[in-house]
């Protein structure tokens, strides 16, 4: 067992032995003894360390040769792809992009693939949040240079199709305008009769049902079966109107509701479509934007 003595300002002694346990501690005297763990041993016995520099190298190669392997096969599961890409068959081609970037990630150009499937080549963006996370990893992984060319590709093909979302959103809004204002009279006839009846079914409610409370009040006070037949035409009549001035009621605000959003801009047909328009001409420009940065 391998011992070694340090000397302390006291003149006592501590002796460090090596031992294949956990440390330990015992004083004999004057000398504190501690036996430390054999670490050199413990490192040999998981294989971590002391193994020969062949072992190493063996090791080492067999990484490379592994990673070789997953790059040949990515390679060739992306050049499958942009076959089936260029026959046309976009669903096969997008699962050999997913296979190839799933067998070596570092390579931006699979990803890219994906992208280009989902937009049918950078020309329909309705579906670019599904690959989102592909068009991410893209471009964080894509070179400048060839950052640079797919700009110099694509980009006035973008810019050509930005404009033309724009000129038909703004085509669309003039429309949605002309739209609502046709519309708008006869909404306004509608909202005007639905509060006109509305009004109407509420007083004769009140009026039906304050004429019944007031004669309940003298069916016991006057002779005869007149008032409480009375009174009971009128309980009846006011529980009628109720049910129907719920119906004016709920006819009114629908009319109003209508009418508001007549007078809101892009609430028509047109308008929604020129919203999606306008969101479209974005999306391409942010695409625009990240290949030229």
């Amino acid at each position: 067992m391998e011992e070694r003595n340090l000397e302390l300002d006291d003149d006592g002694k501590i002796k460090l032995k090596k031992a294949g346990f956990a440390a330990e501690e015992e004083e004999t005297g004057e000398d504190l003894v501690i036996e430390v763990p054999d670490f050199d041993k413990f490192a040999q016995d998981d294989g971590r360390v002391g193994l020969s520099d062949e072992a190493l190298a063996a090791k080492a190669e067999a990484r490379e040769a592994l990673a070789a392997r997953k790059r040949a096969q990515a390679e060739a599961l992306l050049r499958e792809g942009d076959e089936l890409f260029a026959a046309g068959d976009l669903t096969g081609a997008g699962e050999k992009y997913l296979d190839s970037g799933a067998a070596y990630a570092a390579d931006w150009r699979p990803w890219l693939g994906v992208v280009r499937v989902q937009t049918r080549d950078f020309t329909d963006f309705s579906e670019i949040y599904d690959c989102e996370r592909a068009y991410e990893r893209a471009l964080r992984l894509m070179p400048k240079e060839e950052r640079a060319a797919l700009a110099q590709k694509y980009a006035p093909l973008l810019e050509g199709q930005a404009a033309a979302a724009e000129e038909e959103a703004a085509e669309l809004t003039q429309k949605d305008i002309s739209a609502r204002e046709e519309a708008r009279p006869a909404l306004e006839r509608e909202h005007k009769s639905a509060l006109i009846c509305m009004i109407v079914f509420l007083a004769l409610f009140a009026a039906s049902a304050v004429a019944g409370g007031v004669l309940a009040c003298f069916i016991s006070a006057v002779r005869g079966a007149g008032v409480l037949i009375a009174a009971i035409v009128l309980a009846a009549a006011a529980f009628v109107l109720l049910f129907m001035s719920a119906w004016a009621v709920k006819c009114f605000i629908s009319a109003r509701l209508s009418l508001i959003r007549n007078r809101r801009g892009g609430t028509s047909e047109f308008g929604k479509r020129a919203a999606q328009r306008l969101e479209e001409s974005e999306i391409i420009r942010s695409v625009i934007e990240d290949l030229q940065k």
